[in-house]
């Protein structure tokens, strides 16, 4: 075993998750205070959701064919385009559609490296070191919970803005945990492994039922990037506001973290395949709880199902792309089971947008619900099937 890389990945994790407190989970609250209409962030989150989710796979694919550093300097590289974005908008006299052009950009490199921390935590286990993923994405998602709560408050006191500022800085300490790393050396076995990747459209083919079964990750994050993107807006009649949402997202973040530092062990226990059925139940049981609620302490409540719905989702997505594709196309296996989320968050976005506008936030609500019941469908039909290509592995 070589050098233990788990603190230098959590780090990297907690400076990922906490940036993305601000500008994704936190994009809905700061554009509407810059006076974008709910549908045009519908649409301007959508498209950068659809933007990374072509651009994951492709990244992916250079990956696992040149192999060594290529990943490291992939999540360095986005790192950097998406600060120069977020800074843009601070610094440069942008309006109207440019404003929101540039944000878009932000948002969409920033969520190209998803699938790529992912693969550092494989790559580096894979060749002898040793990365601790549950610990290193928990305490990640803690740092996302207290980014929020912060963040939240922030906002309500001094301004929008001060969450570009603070995104920045956490931007800046992700690129510096992730040049940190050792390079990767590779044996002939590696090399081997290399030559036997197949292109993107072969993927289609020879993980028939894993492609199938991503259809459920992407309609279970329509629904939970849909409520969490447009949190504000379903608080506000209980009588909610940003700092509501702040510690909403704490309280299911803090929870979350709990499962996932713990999720080795879990494992042991409870099945990929069932952990996947199990966080499919557990959306069904928040969306239609939230159709329920009269208040802003049902909401914290409601949030506590994270403990089974998100918390179990997330981390089983890397252990079961892992499962299911060889590892001569590891790299394109956790990009698009990513991107599948990233898909259904685009979709999530956009439909949000327009059911706010056209509609109000009950229907956005049993729009919800018919989300969760359809993925969760899809996992029951489909997670416990295996692909020709890994009958004998």
């Amino acid at each position: 075993m070589k050098k233990n890389l788990t603190l230098r990945y959590t780090c990297q994790q907690c400076a990922y998750w906490a940036a993305a407190a601000g500008v994704v989970s936190f994009a809905t609250a700061f554009l509407l205070e810059k006076g974008f209409a709910a549908s045009y962030i519908g649409i301007l989150l959508a498209s950068g959701n659809l933007l990374s989710c072509a651009a994951q796979p492709m990244l992916a694919s250079v990956a696992d064919r040149i192999g060594g550093n290529i990943v490291k300097w992939f999540i360095a590289g986005l790192t950097a385009v998406s600060m120069t974005c977020f800074a843009s908008i601070q610094l440069l006299p942008l309006s109207g559609a440019l404003y929101g052009l540039v944000y878009l950009l932000g948002v969409f490199t920033f969520d190209a490296m998803n699938p790529l921390l992912n693969a550092v935590s494989v790559s580096y286990n894979r060749i002898g070191y040793k990365i601790n993923y549950g610990v290193g994405r928990g305490i990640g998602s803690f740092a996302y919970a207290v980014s929020a709560l912060v963040i939240g408050k922030v906002m309500a006191a001094f301004g929008a803005g001060w969450m570009i500022w603070i995104a920045l800085a956490l931007l800046g300490a992700n690129v510096a945990a992730t040049l940190g790393y050792p390079g990767l050396t590779e044996d002939v076995a590696g090399k081997q492994i290399r030559t036997e990747c197949c292109s993107v459209p072969v993927f289609f083919r020879r993980y028939k039922w894993y492609c199938v079964s991503l259809l459920g990750v992407m309609l279970l994050a329509m629904f939970h990037a849909m409520t969490e993107n447009y949190l504000i807006e379903v608080v506000s009649p209980l009588g909610g506001d940003s700092g509501t949402v702040g510690v909403a997202l704490f309280v299911a973040t803090a929870i979350e973290m709990v499962v996932i530092v713990n999720f080795d062990w879990l494992r042991t226990k409870i099945s990929d395949s069932w952990l996947l059925k199990l966080a499919g139940i557990s959306f069904i049981v928040k969306s239609v709880l939230f159709i329920l609620a009269k208040n802003v302490i049902a909401i914290y409540g409601i949030q506590l199902l994270q403990a089974t719905s998100y918390s179990f989702l997330s981390p089983t997505q890397l252990y079961y792309a892992d499962s299911k594709v060889s590892p001569a196309d590891m790299v394109k296996g956790q990009a698009f089971i990513t991107a599948s989320y990233t898909l259904g968050c685009a979709i999530g976005n956009f439909t949000g947008g327009q059911l706010l506008d056209a509609f109000n936030v009950r229907v956005l609500l049993y729009a919800g619900v018919a989300m969760a019941v359809a993925g969760t469908a899809v996992f029951f039909l489909t997670v416990d099937k295996k692909d020709a290509s890994m009958a004998n592995a």
